[in-house]
C-alpha cells in the first residue's frame, strides 16, 4: 500500500467519522426535544389532571365524577408503582375491577330487596284459603333452608352485626402462586382500602334503582378507562434508549466493511 492510498483512506476513515458524528448529534437534539415536549405534557397533566366539570342527566354519573375526582389519583400512583412487568399491572387491575363489583352487591340486595310487609288485604284474601299442615310439609319453599344473604337486620343488635360481617369481609383475590400475580393483588387490595369507604357511601346514598345502576355501570367503564391510558402513559415514559460515543452504531460497521478499516 502507498503513501497516496493511505492518505485517501484515512480521508476516507475522517469522512465517515465525521458523517457519524453529526448523525449522532441529530439523533441526540431529537431526543432532546422529545424529553422536553414529554416533560411538557406531564406538567400540563399535572395541573389539569381531571377536566373542566360537566353536570350530566343522572345524579349517579355526576356523583361518580365527584368520586373519580377524589380517588383517581391515588389509583394511578399504586398502579403505576408496577413497573416490573405488565402482568402485575393486569393482576391489578383486574382485583381492583372485581372488588369494586363486589362491595356494591350488598348494598344492592338490601336496595332491591321485596318488601317484607303485606297488605291487609293480602292477609284477608290469605286467610279464606284452607291450607293443611301436610300441604306446608310438602312445599318446597317452606322446606328449603333460609338464604342468610336475604337476611335484613332490623333490630339493633342485628344491625351491629351485620355491621361487624361487612368490616370482617376480605378482599377477594385469584388463588395463585405467580408472585407477580400476587403483588399486583397486594397493591390492588392496598389502594382498593384506600377509597373503599368513599365508594360505598357515595353507592348508598343513590337511592333511585336508574342513578344507582349508571353509577355502577360507568364507574366500572371509566375504571377500565383509565387503567388503559395508565398504560399508555407507561408505555410513553419508557423512550427510546440514549446514544453511547463508545458503542459503534450498524450504519459504521458496514461502511468499515466497505473501505476495509482497521
Amino acid at each position: 500500500m502507498n503513501q497516496e492510498e493511505r492518505k485517501l483512506r484515512s480521508l476516507i476513515r475522517k469522512g465517515i467519522h465525521i458523517i457519524l458524528e453529526r448523525k449522532n448529534q441529530q439523533k441526540n437534539e431529537e431526543q432532546r426535544l422529545r424529553n422536553v415536549i414529554h416533560h411538557l405534557i406531564r406538567e400540563v397533566k399535572g395541573t389539569t389532571k381531571v377536566a373542566d366539570r360537566v353536570v350530566h342527566k343522572n345524579s349517579g354519573i355526576n356523583e361518580l365524577d365527584t368520586l373519580l375526582r377524589d380517588i383517581i389519583n391515588q389509583i394511578e400512583s399504586a398502579y403505576k408503582n408496577l413497573s416490573s412487568n405488565d402482568l402485575q399491572r393486569k393482576s391489578f387491575r383486574y382485583h381492583f375491577l372485581v372488588n369494586f363489583k363486589n362491595i356494591l352487591a350488598p348494598i344492592n340486595a338490601n336496595r332491591y330487596a321485596p318488601d317484607q310487609q303485606v297488605s291487609l288485604a293480602e292477609q284477608e284474601d290469605r286467610a279464606e284459603v284452607e291450607v293443611s299442615i301436610d300441604d306446608e310439609l310438602e312445599d318446597d319453599d317452606i322446606n328449603a333452608p333460609a338464604d342468610p344473604n336475604k337476611f335484613i337486620p332490623l333490630r339493633p343488635q342485628d344491625e351491629e352485626k351485620a355491621k361487624e360481617e361487612v368490616e370482617k369481609e376480605e378482599f377477594v383475590k385469584v388463588a395463585t402462586e405467580n408472585p407477580d400475580i400476587q403483588q399486583g393483588a397486594a397493591f390492588a387490595e392496598k389502594a382498593f382500602h384506600k377509597v373503599e369507604s368513599q365508594i360505598q357511601t357515595t353507592y348508598e346514598d343513590l337511592i333511585a334503582p336508574k342513578d344507582a345502576a349508571a353509577f355502577e355501570d360507568w364507574g366500572l367503564t371509566n375504571l377500565k378507562l383509565y387503567f388503559d391510558m395508565f398504560e399508555d402513559e407507561m408505555s410513553e415514559d419508557i423512550g427510546q434508549e440514549p446514544t453511547s460515543p463508545d458503542y459503534p452504531p450498524a450504519d459504521q460497521a458496514q461502511l468499515e466493511e466497505v473501505y476495509e478499516i482497521n
